[in-house]
């Protein structure tokens, strides 16, 4: 049975931990892709289709013709609009999953965030509160934009892109994230001190997480 766990960090921000990457990429899948794909964005779709097209066009896909998602995602953030679409039924049939995700914030009200990691992946949390922040923090939003302008970032830029699971419309956000953590995990570095700027902001803004 998933053990999964919901835990509220800042006024607007959850946190979801669940006790294995298969099982948080299972329930979050849609959820994530619904807000971000570059293909399916604002769309409706099963996961049949996204099985499909991830596997032509993702980049682990294409090198093994394999559908890797569950292994290459390890933290996954959402805005709470982005359930919208699922609690109305336009996503039936939904999985158990998927449902037992809409169940923990069906009593949540207004808008707020939700940012998922598993295990003991305590190093995944800065990198996904980074995106809560961009997008729930104005202030911090601004600063770190204002960081980012100052930077040529076409190359982080191309192989975001490359990677098969990030649109146009978020790849400042992402850059961002990645320079708070994770940025080991990109082929490209991200200016050093560029990181040093966002990580002081995200220092300022940020909660301290136990």
């Amino acid at each position: 049975m998933m053990k999964i766990e919901k835990k509220r960090i800042m006024r607007n921000v959850y946190v979801v931990h669940f006790d294995s990457q298969k099982n948080m990429a299972e329930t979050f899948l849609r959820f994530q892709e619904h807000y971000e794909s570059p293909k399916f964005r604002n769309k409706i779709f099963t996961h049949k289709e996204f099985r499909e097209w991830y596997i032509q066009n993702s980049k682990e896909g294409k090198k093994t013709g394999k559908f890797t998602y569950y292994k290459d995602w390890d933290g996954f953030n959402i805005p709470s609009n982005v359930l919208n679409p699922f609690k109305e039924g336009k996503f039936n049939p939904l999985t158990e999953k998927e449902k037992k995700l809409l169940c923990l914030f069906k009593n949540v009200k207004g808008k707020f965030y939700i940012i998922a990691y598993h295990g003991g992946g305590h190093h995944l949390l800065g990198h996904e509160l980074a995106h809560a922040l961009f997008h729930t923090n104005e202030i911090y939003k601004n600063k770190v934009l204002k960081v980012l302008k100052r930077y040529n970032l076409k190359k982080v830029e191309k192989e975001l892109l490359s990677i098969g699971g990030y649109g146009k419309h978020i790849l400042k956000d992402e850059i961002q994230a990645y320079a708070v953590s994770l940025n080991h995990e990109l082929m490209t570095d991200i200016p050093k001190q560029l990181m040093k700027e966002v990580n002081d902001i995200f220092g300022i803004h940020s909660p301290r997480i136990k």
